[in-house]
């Protein structure tokens, strides 16, 4: 599948061509979501034109798939980067995101918000943490969480190392109530 040529057709049918030329890169290391719009503006960038932007699109979670997810994946991060370099505003999944996958889907691309490979992302997941007060149970595949420095990000507790495997067979319990469901990997953490 030739990645840049699929961005360009996408580009011109969808986004009359506004958007600028941006490398799509396949990563190895992208575990916790499929695809990813990166820009990053450092302190040598003021302006966005000069910012390093990207597409990365996940080796292990699209190699076995479909070239639909691929393509549904692809107009995703496309839709970051038409609100990023047109609109000039920071990438989210709010009304205008919802607006142009509406208009995206109508042709048929099924694009989603949240993709549905959630056993594929759990078979890589090495590391977790639960808190101590709400149960709330967060899984990486990366040890990127340090208690000592991160709180949950429903309630604020403090959160605590668990084995993963406690979470796939079901045998952590929070508080007297039934485990919570673990929190989509792109749940964000109110750092301390």
């Amino acid at each position: 599948m030739d990645l840049q040529a699929l961005w360009h057709d996408l580009n011109e049918y969808y986004f009359a061509g506004r958007l600028s030329p941006i490398e799509i890169a396949w990563s190895a290391r992208l575990t916790s979501s499929v695809g990813m719009f990166v820009s990053r503006v450092g302190p040598r960038h003021s302006d966005r034109s000069q910012a390093r932007r990207l597409i990365n699109l996940s080796i292990p979670l699209l190699k076995d798939q479909h070239a639909r997810e691929t393509l549904g994946t692809l107009a995703h991060e496309m839709i970051h980067q038409w609100q990023y370099d047109v609109l000039k505003r920071r990438p989210n999944h709010g009304f205008d995101f919802a607006r142009k996958l509406a208009d995206m889907n109508r042709d048929g691309l099924r694009i989603t918000t949240r993709h549905a490979l959630a056993d594929t992302v759990e078979a890589l997941v090495r590391y977790a943490w639960r808190c101590g007060q709400c149960g709330q149970v967060y899984q990486r595949q990366r040890c990127s969480i340090r208690p000592r420095y991160h709180r949950c990000g429903s309630c604020a507790g403090p959160l605590r190392e668990v084995a993963p495997q406690q979470v796939k067979d079901k045998t952590l319990t929070g508080r007297g109530r039934e485990r919570q469901k673990p929190v989509q990997l792109e749940l964000n953490l109110a750092i301390l």
